[in-house]
C-alpha cells in the first residue's frame, strides 16, 4: 500500500489540547486542564473521524536547546486511537521558540535587506539556510522517531503554510545571484537578456547586482520570485527526505499550503508532497451568494483581508485550484469553523444555516477527500483568539458545533461514492510567473489610481465564471504543467481551453495554437502573452503569436474606469466588460466572426470580443474582462458548443450544479442553491436517455423530469441510475 489511499472522505479538526493547559476552571466545573476525555466524547458524538496536532509548538518540544519533551503528545494520540479517530501529526518549524531567536540571530528571516523581522510572529525564519536546518533536524527526527510507530497516525505534515515572506537575508541574495550565473553563464547574457542598459543599470559583474529593496526592473523582480520559490520548495524536499527515512511507506507526507503565500509557486509545490492540502477559506454569508451583486470580482463585504474573492464561484476556484496542484484530489486541512477573524470587527460573518455543510459538500465535489476545521477550540489568547472554532470560548457545544455534527452525518451518507472524479470539460491555464508580474503591472486599478496588486487573481475569477455559470467543470492546470502535455490529448479530455497568462513562454503559445488546431476551442483575455516569462516585453504585434489566426490585432489599450455595456451583433444587451481592454482592430481579409463590441463613442469602434476558426478548431479572443452577466452570456455560448447538457434545470440562477463520476463510472451531481431563496429544479435526461437519481442525503428517489426542491442555501447529491 502506497502512502495516501483511501476511498471517500473524511472529517475533522484541528486539535491544540496543549493550548488549555491553564488551571482555569469554567462555570460548569470542568477543569480546562483536564479536558481530553470532554474533547474525546464530544469528537466521538459529532461523527470527527481525524485530527491535526502538534505542528505549532516547537518550544513545547524543546523547551530549551538541550533540553526536549517528547511525552506530552503521547495520551492524545492513545485517546485518539482507542476512539478510532486517526492523526495528521506536525513538524513544528514554521512557529519557533524564543530562545531560538536569541541564541541564533543568524537564522532570523530579514524581510527587507538588514530588517529582521521582530520577534512576536511566526514564519520569521530563514529556512533556507544551513542554519536553521541544522536546528531544525534534531527535533523532527526526535519527534518523528518518537511516534512514527504510533497506530493512530495517517499522515505527517511538514512546517505549515511554506512561504509567508519574501527573505532577504545575505545568504539568499548570495543564492539569487548564483542561481543568476548558473541561468545565463555570462554578466553581458544578463545584461542583454534584462535590458539593464536602461537608466544605466548594465553590470560589471554578477557581484555589481543590487538589492531587491527599490528595485523597478520587471525581470529582476519576476526572478527574484522564482528564487524564493525554489528556495519554498528546497526546504519543503528537505524535511520530506528527513521525515520519508524515518516513517512506514503507508504513512503520507503533506504540508498546509496557503495559496498564493508570496514565496511559493503554487503549481510547484506539490512536488515534495503525497498529497496536497490546503487552507480553503471562504467569505460566508451573503459572501457565498451567487450571482454575486457585484460587477466585477473582488473583495466585499463580508469578507476578511486574506479572503481576496467573494462568491459561491470564489469557493468553487479555491477548490479547483488545490486539485490542480498535483492534479489529483486532495486534503483540506483548515477552513472555516465559524468568524475568521484577528480581531472581533474585522471579519466576524458565521455561517448562515444551511452554508456549513453546504460549503463542506461544495468541497467534496471538486474532489476533496478531507474536510477539517481550523479548529476545534477557539481561543482564549494569541492574536487568533477571534479566529472561531468549533467550540466557542466558553467550550460549551452551540450552533457551530451542532453544525459540524449535521455535515459529519451528511459526509457519512455519501461514503458510498468513493473516489470521484470531477468533470472538467474546460481548463484553465494558471500563471504564476503572470501573477506576481501582475502585482506590479496589473490590468485593474485601484481607486487610489495604483495598480490593483490582486488583479490576476480577480481577473481569474471573472474568467472562471465563464465555465461555472454554465455548469461546466473546470481544471486548473499550471503553465509549467503543461510541458508534457500532447495538445491533441489535451483538447480532447478538455475541449475548451483558458489561457490566463499576460507573462508567457513561446512554448506556451505554441502549445495553445496547437491546441486550437487539434479541435479545441480557445479563450485568450486581455494581455495574453503581451510579456515574455521573463518580464520583457514582446516587440511582435499583439496579441503575439495569433494576429494571423485572427486576422486581428492592437497596438493600444486602455484603463476602463467604469464597466461598459457589451452589445451583441443584433445591438442586444449581453452583459458588460470591465477594468481594461485591448483596442482590437480586424484586418480587411479577417475570418473571425465578431460576436460583441461596447456601446461607447470611442471603445465601440474596437471589437470586444471575436472568434476564428483554426484548424478543426477556434481562437476567441476576448478585449476586455467579462462582468457576471457576459460572462453567462460566453458560458451559455460555450456549454451549445461542446454539446454540453445541464443535468438539472432550474428557473433560478441560484442554483448551480457540480457534477462527477465515480470510480465505477457513475455520474452524481452536487445541486447547490446558494441564495436565501428556497427553489426547485429539475432532473432532465443525460446523454439522450431518460435518468432517474436517488438523493443521498434524504433517501428520496428522483425520476427524470419530475421537481424536487432546494432550501435556502440547500444542497442535494444526486446519484444517478
Amino acid at each position: 500500500m502506497k502512502a495516501y489511499e483511501w476511498s471517500g472522505v473524511r472529517y475533522g479538526a484541528a486539535y491544540y489540547n496543549e493550548y488549555h493547559q491553564a488551571r482555569v476552571t469554567s462555570d460548569d466545573g470542568i477543569e480546562l486542564a483536564a479536558r481530553t476525555d470532554e474533547d474525546f466524547r464530544l469528537m466521538r458524538e459529532a461523527g470527527l473521524s481525524v485530527i491535526r496536532v502538534g505542528e505549532s509548538v516547537w518550544a513545547k518540544w524543546q523547551p530549551a536547546p538541550d533540553r526536549f519533551d517528547l511525552d506530552w503528545l503521547q495520551p492524545i494520540l492513545d485517546h485518539a486511537h482507542e476512539c478510532g479517530i486517526r492523526v495528521i501529526l506536525g513538524t513544528p518549524t514554521y512557529a519557533v521558540p524564543r530562545w531560538v531567536f536569541t541564541e541564533h540571530p543568524e537564522v532570523v528571516a530579514h524581510q527587507a535587506t538588514g530588517s529582521p523581522v521582530p520577534y512576536g510572529h511566526r514564519q520569521n525564519v530563514d529556512y533556507s539556510s544551513a542554519a536553521f536546518r541544522a536546528l531544525c533536524q534534531p527535533l523532527i527526527t526526535k519527534i518523528v522517531e518518537r511516534y512514527a510507530d504510533h497506530p493512530s497516525i495517517i499522515g505527517w505534515q511538514i512546517d505549515n503554510e511554506p512561504g509567508a515572506y519574501l527573505l532577504h537575508n545575505d545568504g539568499v541574495f548570495e543564492s539569487f545571484k548564483a542561481a543568476l550565473r548558473r541561468e545565463y553563464g555570462t554578466i553581458a547574457a544578463l545584461n542583454s537578456a534584462w535590458g539593464l542598459t536602461y537608466w544605466s543599470h548594465a553590470l560589471r559583474d554578477f557581484d555589481d547586482l543590487w538589492r531587491p529593496d527599490g528595485n523597478t526592473n520587471p525581470s529582476y523582480l519576476l526572478a527574484w520570485r522564482k528564487h524564493q520559490a525554489a528556495l519554498t520548495n528546497e526546504f519543503l524536499q528537505w524535511q520530506r527526505e528527513l521525515v520519508r527515512g524515518l516513517i512506514s511507506p503507508e504513512q503520507f507526507i503533506t504540508t498546509c499550503v496557503a495559496i498564493n503565500r508570496p514565496g511559493m509557486d503554487t503549481f510547484t509545490i506539490g512536488e515534495s508532497l503525497d498529497v496536497t492540502s490546503v487552507n480553503v477559506y471562504y467569505a460566508s454569508q451573503d459572501g457565498l451568494e451567487h450571482p454575486t451583486r457585484k460587477s466585477s470580482p473582488g473583495v466585499a463585504a463580508p469578507a476578511p483581508i486574506w479572503v481576496p474573492l467573494t462568491g459561491a464561484s470564489a469557493l468553487n476556484m479555491i477548490c479547483d485550484t488545490a486539485r490542480g496542484i498535483k492534479q489529483e484530489n486532495f486534503l483540506v486541512t483548515e477552513t472555516n469553523g465559524s468568524s475568521i477573524s484577528q480581531g472581533a470587527a474585522m471579519a466576524a460573518f458565521p455561517h448562515y444555516p444551511g452554508q456549513f455543510k453546504q460549503a463542506a459538500i461544495n468541497m467534496v465535489s471538486r474532489g476533496a477527500e478531507l474536510v477539517e476545521y481550523w479548529h476545534w477550540h477557539t481561543l482564549p489568547y494569541g492574536v487568533e483568539n477571534y479566529w472561531g472554532g468549533i467550540l466557542p470560548h466558553s467550550l460549551r457545544p452551540g450552533r457551530s458545533f451542532a453544525a459540524f455534527a449535521d455535515t459529519a452525518a451528511a459526509l457519512q451518507k455519501i461514503q458510498v461514492l468513493g473516489r470521484i472524479t470531477p468533470a472538467a470539460e474546460v481548463a484553465i491555464v494558471y500563471s504564476s510567473t503572470s501573477l506576481w508580474a501582475q502585482e506590479f503591472q496589473g490590468s485593474l486599478r485601484q481607486p487610489n489610481g495604483l495598480v490593483d496588486p490582486k488583479s490576476y487573481e480577480r481577473t481569474l475569477q471573472s474568467l472562471y465564471e465563464i465555465a461555472y455559470s454554465a455548469g461546466l467543470g473546470v481544471r486548473l492546470i499550471g503553465d509549467q504543467q503543461l510541458n508534457l502535455a500532447d495538445p491533441a490529448g489535451f483538447a480532447a479530455a478538455h475541449p475548451a481551453l483558458i489561457l490566463h497568462a499576460y507573462a508567457a513562454s513561446d512554448a506556451l503559445l505554441t502549445f495553445a495554437r496547437d491546441y486550437a488546431a487539434a479541435g479545441g476551442r480557445l479563450i485568450l483575455p486581455p494581455r495574453t502573452g503581451y510579456v515574455r516569462d521573463d518580464g520583457v516585453m514582446r516587440t511582435e504585434v499583439a496579441p503575439a503569436g495569433f494576429v494571423e489566426i485572427l486576422g486581428a490585432s492592437y497596438n493600444e489599450y486602455s484603463n476602463l474606469n467604469e464597466p461598459l455595456q457589451a452589445l451583441d451583433t443584433d445591438g442586444n444587451l449581453v452583459g458588460a466588460a470591465y477594468g481594461w481592454i485591448d483596442q482590437l482592430e480586424l484586418d480587411t481579409d479577417s475570418h473571425a466572426t465578431v460576436l460583441a463590441r461596447l456601446d461607447h463613442p470611442f471603445f465601440g469602434d474596437f471589437s470586444a470580443v471575436i472568434e476564428a476558426p483554426h484548424g478543426n478548431g477556434s481562437v476567441t479572443y476576448l478585449a476586455s474582462y467579462p462582468d457576471a452577466a457576459l460572462g453567462q452570456w460566453l458560458g451559455a455560448r460555450l456549454a451549445r458548443q461542446l454539446g454540453h447538457e445541464q443535468p438539472v434545470v432550474s428557473v433560478a440562477s441560484s442554483v448551480i450544479t457540480n457534477r462527477a463520476k465515480t470510480a465505477e463510472g457513475r455520474d452524481v451531481f452536487f445541486v447547490f442553491n446558494w441564495s436565501w431563496n428556497t427553489t426547485e429544479a429539475t432532473v432532465i435526461s443525460i446523454s439522450n436517455r431518460p435518468s432517474a437519481a436517488i438523493d443521498l442525503l434524504t433517501g428520496e428517489r428522483f425520476e427524470a423530469g419530475q421537481r424536487f426542491g432546494l432550501s435556502a442555501w440547500g444542497v442535494r447529491v444526486l446519484l444517478v441510475d
